[in-house]
């Protein structure tokens, strides 16, 4: 094994798991009305499980802004940079919070928690940056035009972030014992 210093050991992590966010939202996207559905949530939740709240905010903002520019919808890019940022801060910051140190066999409560309320902060987040987007590109649209807009994404992004959490609740029972070999 080689004894490779915690600082490029952390940089080395936290740029694998910015690739794996990218990667896994471009494998499989599925588009929708303004934009498209991916497997990348998952990921995010992941991120924080690996290298806890602030790396994990950090790889997972990187990781689906750069998606978001690859893909042409440079518009939401910055939103999105913010959007899973907070995600993937919150569900980091709760999962920290609620960890009481015991080994990881089953899915438990505290990642269910932690992922949805990062799931919900992400739902809202996009409405609000969809109307935001909605009164920017069409110029004269009100509030309630934007609102509405921005509406026809919550169904798909709830979807999106349930997919996300299912996947990422049995992953993260592998990746757990795996962080703490790498770690210790």
């Amino acid at each position: 094994m080689y004894n490779i210093n915690s600082k490029t050991r952390d940089l080395i992590l936290t740029a694998l798991m910015i690739a794996f966010v990218f990667i896994a939202t471009m494998i499989i996207k599925i588009p929708t009305v303004g934009g498209y559905v991916h497997l990348g949530d998952c990921m995010v939740f992941l991120s924080v499980v690996v290298l806890g709240k602030k790396r994990g905010a950090f790889s997972s903002a990187i990781g689906m802004a750069l998606v978001d520019i690859t893909s042409g919808y440079y518009v939401w890019a910055p939103f999105t940079f913010v959007i899973k940022w907070g995600m993937a801060y919150i569900a980091g910051a709760i999962l920290e919070k609620l960890d009481n140190g015991e080994e990881h066999k089953v899915i438990k409560k505290d990642e269910v928690i932690a992922f949805s309320i990062g799931g919900i902060f992400m739902v809202i987040a996009y409405f609000l940056a969809g109307t935001i987007i909605a009164a920017f590109l069409t110029g004269n649209v009100g509030l309630i035009q934007g609102l509405v807009l921005a509406a026809k994404d919550i169904g798909t992004n709830i979807v999106q972030v349930s997919v996300g959490i299912v996947l990422a609740m049995p992953l993260s029972l592998i990746l757990i014992p795996i962080k703490k070999r790498i770690f210790n």
